[in-house]
């Protein structure tokens, strides 16, 4: 696997990470902190980070798809949407990047998954 494809899915995890730290310590949307699911977001993040480079190529592409279609759906429906409707406030700053992230995640995912095998070809 090239190392920049770990780099760029794990400055894309960051991102969305940030974004979830903000908006359960930071900027809660109900007022109220949650520590233990921001811990448990950051641990999962960590993991997949850590063991993205060990997955097959159409593993690393279904988990650069899940977290692509997660980041880009919440940060939509969350942040940016709300923001052209009543104006950014708070965490809708760092939802934009969760939202960008996702569309990195999701590129990344489709290309992985339609990348020709590498290796010998049939005749």
């Amino acid at each position: 696997m090239p190392s920049a494809e770990l780099r760029i899915f794990a400055a894309a995890m960051a991102v969305e990470t940030v974004h979830l730290v903000d908006d359960g310590l930071v900027n809660p949307h109900d007022g109220m902190t949650d520590l233990p699911s921001t811990l448990i977001s950051l641990a999962i993040a960590v993991v997949a980070v850590a063991l993205y480079g060990r997955l097959a190529r159409h593993a690393r592409a279904i988990l650069a798809g899940l977290f692509g279609l997660a980041g880009l759906l919440s940060g939509l429906d969350m942040h940016v949407i709300p923001a052209l409707q009543h104006g950014a406030a708070g965490g809708d700053y760092t939802g934009f990047g969760q939202a960008a992230a996702g569309a990195v995640l999701l590129t990344m995912a489709a290309v992985l998954a339609l990348r020709p095998a590498a290796g010998p070809q049939p005749a």
